[in-house]
């Protein structure tokens, strides 16, 4: 469901903004510890106007959510950026598992994209893993 709704977001607001609209797909990752974790996350976001939502399976293989502002900076073909927000879908905001509930935790993610082609790299930094994701610009699919 939650992933029907992103997809819907984006198409309906695709072509009636000028701003930039992208869904962010993928994020498959490299953790830097030795624990075992789910490195396959099924990430479906939208970004529109540089705040996002969206789902994606976080590292311990459970359903999570997040909203973002995004900030970024343009060097030529690479956008470098950071993404701040919230994050519910884990059990403990630090380090390690708790087995209370899912929490809402704070989320801060440097990035950088390479823009030259409508689909667009990224690489991501989410906490211990670094991770690679595909953003496509919506907003070229409709000719804008």
């Amino acid at each position: 469901m939650i992933r029907a709704t992103v997809v819907a977001l984006a198409l309906v607001a695709a072509p009636v903004s000028a701003e930039s609209v992208y869904v962010h797909t993928g994020a498959w990752s490299q953790h830097l510890s030795s624990e075992d974790y789910n490195e396959s996350h099924n990430l479906l976001a939208v970004e529109y106007s540089s705040y996002m939502a969206g789902y994606f399976n976080n590292s311990y293989g459970e359903d999570s959510g997040f909203i973002a502002k995004r900030f970024s900076w343009d060097y030529g073909h690479w956008q470098a950026g950071i993404s701040v927000g919230a994050v519910y879908g884990y059990r403990s905001c630090l380090k390690g598992w708790d087995e209370g509930g899912k929490r809402v935790c704070p989320m801060v993610s440097p990035s950088l994209t390479y823009t030259r082609y409508p689909v667009q790299p990224s690489v991501l930094i989410l906490g211990n893993a670094i991770a690679v994701s595909v953003r496509t610009d919506i907003n070229w699919a409709f000719g804008q």
